[in-house]
């Protein structure tokens, strides 16, 4: 049985998911997510058909193995409650159970965005990044150089063209981060489904 809590820090609601084996005192892996668009809302009812907290359900999940983080976005954007985030970000990178040199991230669409914001501000908390749709401040890529890097987008996607992820991919390859980049061909906006069923991405997060 998975062990979840609903919390809240300093006015921003989140899941926290423990690891299968955990044990006090000891140190694992966390994976922060951020959520696109359409589970905003004050409940956790908007996560309700999640891919990836589907698959933390599952017993071989590579996620299973790790703390995961799901903040969940109250106002229009992740950017109205940029600060808090930030806070929150912070509070779990200082808490007893995190290995902070396994500490990273993922978001979809709105949350990819937000993730590389997050990330060009606070560069020195993470070790990894995985971002399915997003796009970001290209032109300053060579501050997050030091970050792991997988980045996934839908050729067909409409809603965030493809070119955001490749802007990225160029500027970070540029700066010669450790960065990978897919393209689905026949794929739309939707790319995290095959993103996070594939569980070598999975596992690759919490290494």
């Amino acid at each position: 049985m998975v062990r979840i809590e609903k919390l809240e820090y300093r006015g921003i609601r989140y899941l926290l998911y423990y690891p299968k084996n955990y044990v006090k005192g000891k140190k694992f892996p966390v994976v922060f997510h951020l959520h696109g668009a359409g589970s905003r809302g004050n409940n956790f009812e908007e996560f309700n058909g999640s891919i990836i907290l589907k698959l933390l359900e599952e017993e071989n999940s590579p996620l299973s193995n790790a703390f995961c983080v799901f903040p969940q976005c109250s106002e229009d954007n992740w950017y109205c409650v940029f600060n808090l985030l930030c806070k929150l970000i912070k509070h779990i990178y200082h808490q007893s159970f995190t290995d902070k040199k396994r500490f990273s991230i993922s978001g979809v669409s709105m949350g990819g965005y937000a993730l590389y914001s997050l990330i060009m501000c606070m560069p020195e908390l993470f070790s990894k990044a995985l971002i399915c749709c997003g796009g970001g401040m290209y032109w300053n890529s060579g501050r997050i150089k030091k970050i792991k890097f997988r980045i996934f987008h839908g050729e067909k996607d409409v809603a965030v063209y493809p070119e955001e992820a490749i802007r990225m991919y160029n500027r970070l390859k540029e700066a010669e981060a450790d960065v990978f980049l897919t393209l689905y061909p026949d794929c739309d906006h939707n790319c995290w489904e095959k993103t996070y069923s594939n569980f070598e991405n999975l596992q690759w997060l919490v290494e």
